[in-house]
């Protein structure tokens, strides 16, 4: 068999909702150097049926030499299906050559937990304890209400730099303007001091929001590539508290973001298992997968990092941001370096999937 797929899962195991849905989460690249028109498939495992399981997109897809797709597998059982555990895997075969060209990804694990236990009739007698707690509370709302109108809302000037209860000053050059501070109850992102207003929930950072272009992301935020999406992510030196929320993908210890260009003057400025290089660039070590020669230390990549063969080598040093592929010295784009990084780190990727579905994005 030759090999020419790599197939990764974000998770091995998948819990249900307890209406029995769920999805998993794959990426295949190409580890050939020529194009490929791929048949994707879902396999069922032991105890898993093949009605439950969806290939979301068309099973052929077409791959450039060494490129990569996000695969969506939707997994949903019938109610009434008993707790337990299945497992299936993706198939992904060259369309001309099945049977010799393929790669099956690893076994995913599902969990089918219990529906919810019906709810109990509310008795009468806790009706009334109900109506009238009812009251109070609208009055006390009432009253809470009228003495947050006679506070300053968002949008009044805030020369001094200070703001009434729930209110952060917004630096203007004029002064600043009171805006409504994150985690507080809104109407619309203009009054937020974030940018960003999620209703029912108040002013919010939107970690993980679609977008196309960084003027989408509020703040302290930009527009992010994400093996293929564009997702709202921290730019460098914001606070963060996971890899996940920085667009570099590295929260360093500090709990800063870490720069996002790829270029470093340590290992220290590089996300494991990038290493700092003779060039300044964070780049992989031999071994790691990867998908193209300038995300490597050696200059070549043939699905994974490895020693740069004479013809690849060059002649002198390269200087500094760029690398050595096919005897040349080329400069390096910091985000190809942190793509190719992210194959290395599923860990990451299903952080920023869980970052998506609370923003309600289809992952």
């Amino acid at each position: 068999m030759s090999r020419v797929f790599d197939v990764s899962a974000i998770t091995d195991t998948l819990r249900l909702s307890p209406k029995g849905a769920g999805e998993a989460v794959f990426h295949v690249i190409n580890a050939s150097r020529a194009a490929v028109r791929a048949r994707l498939s879902v396999v069922p495992d032991a105890g898993a049926r093949r009605e439950w399981l969806v290939l979301e997109g068309e099973p052929q897809r077409d791959f450039p030499p060494t490129g990569a797709q996000r695969v969506v597998v939707r997994v949903r059982v019938p109610a009434g299906t008993p707790p337990g555990h299945f497992a299936f895997h993706l198939r992904v075969e060259d369309r001309d050559a099945p049977d010799a060209r393929f790669a099956q990804g690893p076994a995913v694990t599902v969990e089918v937990v219990s529906s919810p236990p019906a709810r109990r009739a509310f008795p009468m007698n806790w009706a009334v304890v109900a109506v009238g707690t009812f009251i109070l509370l609208g009055t006390m709302a009432s009253l809470l209400a009228a003495d947050r109108a006679r506070q300053p809302g968002p949008g009044a000037p805030c020369p001094d730099g200070h703001c009434g209860k729930g209110l952060t000053c917004a630096k203007q050059l004029d002064g600043g303007v009171c805006l409504t501070s994150q985690g507080q109850p809104c109407e619309a992102g203009s009054q937020c001091i974030t940018g960003f207003c999620e209703p029912g929930v108040g002013c919010t950072v939107p970690l993980g929001k679609d977008c196309a272009a960084s003027e989408d992301c509020p703040g302290a935020l930009t527009c992010a590539d994400v093996l293929g999406s564009s997702v709202c992510l921290l730019k460098p030196e914001e606070a963060c508290e996971n890899d996940r929320d920085c667009a570099s993908f590295f929260c360093t210890p500090e709990r800063k973001c870490n720069r996002d260009d790829g270029r470093c003057d340590s290992n220290a400025e590089c996300q494991s298992p990038t290493q700092c290089g003779a060039t300044k660039l964070c780049q992989l070590p031999d071994g790691q997968p990867c998908m193209r020669h300038e995300a490597c230390l050696s200059g070549y990549c043939s699905e994974t990092c490895q020693v740069s063969p004479e013809s690849f080598q060059c002649e002198s040093p390269c200087p500094a941001y760029t690398a050595c592929v096919s005897g040349s010295c080329i400069p390096v784009d910091g985000e190809l370096l942190n793509q190719n990084m992210l194959l290395t780190a599923p860990r990451i990727l299903k952080g920023i999937r869980e970052l998506r579905i609370q923003q309600g994005t289809r992952p």
